[in-house]
């Protein structure tokens, strides 16, 4: 692993933060030899206003630059906006995740790989829970990038959110798993 970049972005409310707590999270406290930090940044309006948050992993004992250098190798996006202002930040041959409901595959130029995962709408009209697209989009990037392992996975979502939403949440990371895994099975074969 030596160093990976994240960058996540979209608006305030879609869990952007949340996420990428998330991923710090279950990568230094579920696993053993993983160095995280976590930023974050958004605007005066928490509730709609453009947010982006970054996560750097690695497996050296200290990390020495706290924040993602663009180009990045993850990029996951929740809002056309937060596509066309970062669509250049992930690496060519990185990955970029994103939902095809709020974002055209198309905004991204450049030659990385692209996993389009339905999360607004499985967490809309499957689960019957608009704010599970979340943990869906969680299970993803477990599912794809093989950082975190999907036990690690299972216990910080059970940490994260609240004990009434715990097993709704674990079906939203399941499901969300699947997918990650199934697209990510595709693109290699």
């Amino acid at each position: 692993m030596t160093r990976t970049e994240i960058k996540i972005a979209g608006y305030g409310g879609q869990g952007v933060i949340t996420l990428s707590k998330m991923i710090a999270a279950a990568a230094i406290l579920h696993q053993k030899g993983i160095t995280a930090t976590q930023t974050e940044a958004y605007g005066a309006q928490a509730r709609g206003g453009a947010c982006w948050a970054e996560v750097v992993l690695s497996d050296e004992d200290m990390i020495d630059y706290p924040r993602a250098i663009v180009p990045v190798d993850v990029l996951m996006v929740f809002s056309e906006e937060a596509a066309r202002n970062y669509r250049g930040d992930v690496k060519k041959g990185g990955i970029a995740i994103f939902d095809p409901l709020t974002v055209r595959e198309k905004r991204f130029r450049v030659k990385a790989t692209k996993f389009p995962i339905p999360a607004n709408q499985i967490a809309t009209e499957e689960l019957k829970m608009p704010v599970a697209q979340n943990s869906i989009m969680f299970g993803a990037f477990v599912g794809i990038t093989g950082l975190i392992t999907e036990e690690s996975g299972k216990i910080c979502v059970e940490n994260f959110v609240p004990k009434k939403f715990i097993d709704i949440n674990l079906k939203a990371y399941e499901k969300g798993l699947e997918i990650g895994k199934k697209l990510k099975t595709e693109t290699d074969s």
